[in-house]
């Protein structure tokens, strides 16, 4: 195979499989990674105690996701939350003028009291409706602070709630060394478990970045996770020889509906396992048609021949990505 580069960062999408909804979207991530370890037990026996086995366990396939961009939904699935649409007490500030009697009228009608900036402290003030008193204040401007009641999106984050698991999949480009994309990679994790950790980090001067870590849980086959390999282009499979099944044809010649569908397979080396090959894509030919003739999807049946008789022969051969074999025909 020729070389092959993996490029750039990945995007993610996490699937609520209990909902069937798409959770997360990924497209403006920073970085994604995949990390394989395997705890390994080593067994030391002998003079100079020289190493005689290994024996592997604990196999751990974790990811680290990290995303550019800030979404509520990110911080509700690692904290195993849901986002609710309720009303609720908000907390703002504001700057008031006070008029010459030292009256203001805030913007949101208080919840509680109103907590006024004075040059001496914050000065505590009970609200009448929306409108606060502050005698010192006449003619004046200073900013307040209270907390107000509105209907908003709520996250709750609970002592007792944790992640969820979701199916995830990781989708990035190969590219060869003629800088042209070669294959779409996709790694799909059928049963992800969010690890919960979260950093909000504000600072002056950067962008917050979010985290949807997590590990690969085995599923019900014994799997962590499925790379697939998606060619950019539809192009043949590249094998190293052929396998026919079957390896021999036999035909009746009394029965003239007899026949044989030829099954092609592709030998490839490991740690490529072998794949059957589609007939459309190869070429078969009948060394004498008139003993046994092969159609273009590899069904092979008798020959044009009116005196066709058992103990006739031939061979089919089959060709594919510069790889042969052959299947002899017998006639019975």
């Amino acid at each position: 195979m020729k070389k092959l580069f993996a490029v750039s960062v990945a995007d993610a999408y996490l699937r609520d499989t209990t909902t069937d909804s798409l959770v997360v979207k990924g497209k403006a991530l920073l970085s994604s990674s995949m990390e394989q370890t395997i705890q390994e037990q080593e067994l030391f026996a002998g003079r100079g105690s020289q190493l005689q086995f290994t024996y592997n366990y604990q196999k751990v396939l974790a990811f680290q996701i990290e995303a550019a961009d800030f979404s509520p939904v990110y911080l509700a699935i690692q904290s195993g939350s849901e986002i609710k649409n309720k009303l609720s007490k908000y907390f703002t500030d504001e700057k008031l003028e006070f008029d010459a009697s030292g009256s203001a009228t805030l913007t949101q009608t208080p919840v509680g009291s109103v907590y006024v900036e004075l040059d001496a402290g914050n000065l505590t003030v009970i609200p009448t409706g929306n409108t606060i008193s502050v005698p010192e204040l006449k003619g004046k401007k200073a900013f307040v602070a209270y907390q107000y009641e509105t209907t908003l999106e709520e996250l709750t984050i609970s002592a007792d709630d944790f992640p969820s698991t979701y199916e995830l999949f990781l989708t990035f480009d190969l590219y060869g060394q003629d800088k042209r994309k070669a294959y779409e990679v996709q790694i799909h994790v059928p049963s992800y478990s969010l690890d919960g950790a979260t950093t909000l980090s504000l600072t002056h001067d950067g962008v917050s970045q979010f985290t949807m870590n997590g590990k690969a849980l085995v599923d019900d086959e014994g799997n962590y996770a499925y790379i697939k390999f998606n060619p950019v282009s539809a192009s043949d499979i590249k094998v190293n020889g052929l396998a026919t099944t079957p390896a021999k044809v036999q035909l009746d010649h009394t029965d003239s509906s007899d026949s044989e569908k030829l099954k092609i397979v592709g030998v490839r080396p490991s740690p490529y396992s072998n794949v059957l090959i589609d007939n459309t894509k190869v070429t078969f030919l009948s060394d004498d048609p008139t003993i046994a003739q092969v159609s273009a999807d590899g069904t092979v049946t008798l020959g044009t021949s009116p005196t066709l008789a058992t103990g006739d022969e031939t061979n089919i051969t089959i060709t594919y990505d510069g790889q042969i074999d052959v299947v002899q025909v017998q006639i019975l």
